[in-house]
């Protein structure tokens, strides 16, 4: 006959770990950080001083968007990326996001954003030299008024501005539309054809 094992000793008891908000707002060195960080460089982060703040704060990943801003514009920000690196000591790789095919809005009349409120009827128009306002605006596609249906929708924007369409017009490249939602529209916004298989 065995004699019965002995209760277990209690647990230590608990005892809360000794952290600072101070600790936790300073982070933890870039050189430790196991997670990645990507960042997207734009006109707010083209300093170089803001460059530095980025890699000191853990930028691993240095994201140019070659769908906005000229080769030499993205030239400059390299530049300018690679002085700051030399500065802090710190390295950081370079994601050229290259531009693929696409459908884009064009330039509008002072360069100002306009608001497109619902049900409005506004005219797109594939020739894309043209600078829009509320009532026209310019598209990169060429086939746009072959390859829609009226009833069919056109998305701007990620989707933020909905148009349908009322009637397609080949013979001079212009398609009229409904507006279904009311949203400010910026330029060269990408655009989505929902169904429909593009020629690009």
């Amino acid at each position: 006959r065995f004699s019965p094992l002995p209760p277990p000793p209690p647990p230590p008891p608990r005892t809360m770990a000794n952290i600072q908000v101070d600790d936790i707002l300073s982070g933890t060195p870039a050189v430790q950080c196991k997670t990645k960080i990507v960042c997207t460089l734009g006109p707010k982060s083209q300093e170089l001083a803001v460059m530095e703040e980025l890699l000191r704060a853990g930028m691993c990943v240095a994201r140019f968007n070659f769908s906005h801003g000229s080769h030499e514009y993205h030239q400059s920000t390299l530049d300018t990326l690679r002085q700051a690196m030399q500065n802090t000591r710190l390295m950081c790789a370079v994601l050229l996001d290259t531009k693929g095919p696409e459908i884009r809005t064009g330039m509008l009349k002072g360069g100002k954003p306009v608001m497109m409120e619902a049900g409005r009827e506004v005219t797109i128009h594939t020739d894309y030299t043209l600078h829009g306002d509320e009532y026209n605006i310019a598209m990169s596609y060429k086939k746009l008024p072959v390859d829609v249906v009226p009833g069919a929708q056109i998305l701007i924007g990620d989707g933020s501005i909905v148009m349908t369409v009322v009637s397609c017009h080949p013979e001079n490249g212009t398609v009229k539309c409904r507006c279904a939602n009311t949203a400010m529209l910026g330029e060269r916004k990408n655009v989505n054809l929902p169904g429909v298989v593009v020629d690009l």
